[in-house]
Parts: C-alpha cells; sequence; structure tokens
C-alpha cells in the first residue's frame, strides 16, 4: 500500500510541477497538490476515504466538464495534434490534455480508495 501511496504522490507532484508554466496554474497546482497531499497521507497510513472520495469527484467531475474537448479533437482532428504545441485557434489541444490528465487522477484516486478500503477497512 505503501509503494502505491508513494508513486502516486511523486505522479501527483510531477503533474503540478509541470503546470507551474500554465496560464492559470493557481487552479492545476492546487488540484494536483490536492491529491498529492492525499497519497502522502497514505505512504503515512493515514486513509480518509472521504478527502479521497473528494479527489474522485473532483477529477471526476473536471474530466467530464471538459470531455466535449476530447471529443472535438477525436471527431474533427488528426490524433497527432495532441501532441503540438497549443494555440488560441486550438482551445481543444489544452482541454483534452486537461481531461485526460484529470481522468488518470481519478483512476490513481480510485485504485487508492479501493486499497485503503481492502486493506484498512476502519479508515473513515
Amino acid at each position: 500500500m505503501k509503494f502505491v501511496s508513494l508513486f502516486l504522490f511523486f505522479i501527483y507532484t510531477c503533474f503540478a510541477y509541470v503546470q507551474l508554466n500554465d496560464f492559470d496554474p493557481w487552479l492545476w497546482v492546487s488540484v494536483y497538490g490536492y491529491l498529492a497531499i492525499v497519497a502522502a497521507m497514505g505512504v503515512f497510513g493515514k486513509f480518509h476515504k472521504v478527502l479521497i472520495t473528494i479527489g474522485m469527484l473532483g477529477t471526476l467531475i473536471g474530466s467530464l466538464w471538459l470531455m466535449p474537448s476530447v471529443y472535438e479533437w477525436l471527431v474533427h482532428h488528426e490524433p497527432a495534434d495532441l501532441l503540438y504545441g497549443m494555440s488560441p485557434d486550438k482551445p481543444y489541444i489544452e482541454e483534452s490534455r486537461e481531461s485526460l490528465g484529470l481522468l488518470i487522477c481519478f483512476l490513481g484516486m480510485f485504485i487508492l480508495f479501493r486499497k485503503a478500503s481492502v486493506q484498512h477497512p476502519e479508515a473513515i
């Protein structure tokens, strides 16, 4: 369990770091920072299912909110567009990346929730 929590902490911290050069770092560093803190608590054996659930719900809602951009990218543009730089005339690139990043975070939080439920059923 500690390995999973440590891995998620590392991933979320890296996600937060690469957002520092974004035009809205306060939002994304806050989101990924929250997830990193929740994962770090798991490293120390402090599992709070409520905090994990908040992370799961927030990332899932955020990902679904940005999903129309993923749809636009998949249906109307080249798949390789996501690998290129962003531009004001292609907002779907940034939003698709954000949506997929939040989906990855949701999966990580879900794994953490499942592990906490199995290994620490007494956790809140």
